[in-house]
């Protein structure tokens, strides 16, 4: 993890989880590896991210979530948090149960990114940003989005608004831009989405500037969910008709390819954004060695790679002893590229402007992770909902 962090000036490394649950998830670690490496693993994981040491020598610098995760907390740290939903309805007693969940979600995302701000204070606001993600069913109300922005953001000074990169979160992510509120675009997977939110971006930074807007505690990134993007059933059905074969390798070069093309026309044409890839797989296997391409080959990249806790613990143990080098640069390989272009998911989502905004909320992987995500949200209500009666009836 150290070694990746180290591959280039411009990388970066995220904790892809509410960093509630960090230590939790560290024991767990720990316990499930050979003695003969504990303390290795231990000294490594503290060096990620240790509240008691210099915030400027952690590995990681910064955080992303999402409903799941933020559910997580819920999930793992339940006795710590029993109290505090029974109390947040006490406190509001005109809320219903779904009122009240809200107030418990943000609050999980107020009190994770406080183990972030020191960061972000002492690196002059550039690094130490967390992710806090408006409610995933409101992916096509652009209004209601940047309502709960607003509200995410007042939690702390260092949250990053997180809004899914549909037509109406791109309009959502140029409004909160234009106000200063630094956003992370997520539901994003290909070329023509990575570009729609990069040019809302920076229509919205140039119209905040002209209004007097202060921008220097300010950053925007765009995550590529590139794992989801490979794996999409229509890519695969696709692939078959035309006499494919979609192996794991051809699967990671498909967003490898995406990825590289979005990170070069980033840098070149200076957008405000920085790309993000998240949803890394743990592949593929290569003459019988685990391999993971989408750390390994993103290597050196002006990027960020948001880590979740499986990948960490994949890529620790399996690159222990190799080397990481830059391989950003590396192109890929010419008869993959002509394999993949007759494929019209993969054109598609490789080209700019070859996907229309309005198509982005239909999209096969938007639609799976919109899913997941509200799925995850409607959980956390029930959850609360219990809780909620508790105290209701107690009261009256």
């Amino acid at each position: 993890m150290e070694r990746l962090s180290k591959t280039s000036d411009g990388i970066e490394l995220w904790w892809d989880s509410n960093p509630l649950v960090y230590e939790r998830w560290c024991e767990k670690f720990i316990e499930s590896v050979n003695d003969e490496i504990k303390d290795l693993i231990k000294m490594q994981l503290k060096k990620l991210w240790d509240e008691n040491e210099d915030p400027s020598n952690w590995v990681f610098k910064g955080v992303t979530t999402n409903p799941p995760l933020t559910k997580a907390v819920f999930d793992n740290l339940g006795n710590e948090w029993i109290p505090v939903i029974r109390e947040l309805t006490r406190l509001y007693p005109a809320m219903d149960h779904k009122q009240i969940t809200w107030e418990a979600y943000k609050e999980a995302c107020k009190r994770g990114a406080s183990r972030y701000l020191t960061l972000y204070k002492n690196s002059g606001y550039t690094k130490g940003f967390v992710s806090a993600q408006v409610d995933p069913r409101l992916f096509i109300e652009p209004f209601p989005m940047v309502k709960q922005g607003l509200e995410l953001r007042s939690l702390q000074p260092n949250i990053m608004v997180k809004v899914p990169a549909t037509q109406s979160g791109v309009l959502a992510i140029f409004l909160l831009t234009a106000l200063g509120v630094p956003t992370n675009a997520t539901l994003c997977y290909n070329l023509p989405q990575i570009m729609a939110v990069a040019e809302a971006v920076k229509r919205g930074k140039e119209t905040g500037e002209a209004r007097g807007v202060d921008y220097s505690k300010w950053r925007s990134v765009i995550t590529m969910m590139i794992g989801r993007f490979e794996d999409a059933k229509i890519f695969a059905e696709q692939a078959e008709e035309r006499g494919i074969s979609l192996t794991e390798e051809m699967k990671r070069w498909a967003g490898l390819a995406v990825a590289k093309k979005a990170h070069r026309i980033l840098a070149e044409r200076n957008y405000p954004s920085k790309l993000l890839i998240a949803s890394s797989r743990v592949s593929p296997v290569i003459n019988g060695r685990q391999e993971i391409w989408h750390l390994e080959k993103l290597a050196g990249g002006n990027l960020v790679i948001t880590m979740n806790p499986e990948l960490i613990k994949a890529f620790m143990l399996h690159y222990i002893d190799r080397p990481i080098e830059s391989k950003i640069d590396e192109p890929i390989p010419e008869d993959v590229m002509a394999k993949l272009l007759k494929i019209p998911y993969f054109a598609e989502g490789y080209g700019e402007d070859t996907i229309k905004p309005e198509d982005f909320e239909t999209l096969e992987p938007t639609q799976t992770t919109y899913a997941q995500f509200s799925k995850a949200m409607i959980q956390l209500e029930d959850y609360i909902e219990q809780l909620f009666r508790e105290v209701k009836e107690k009261v009256s």
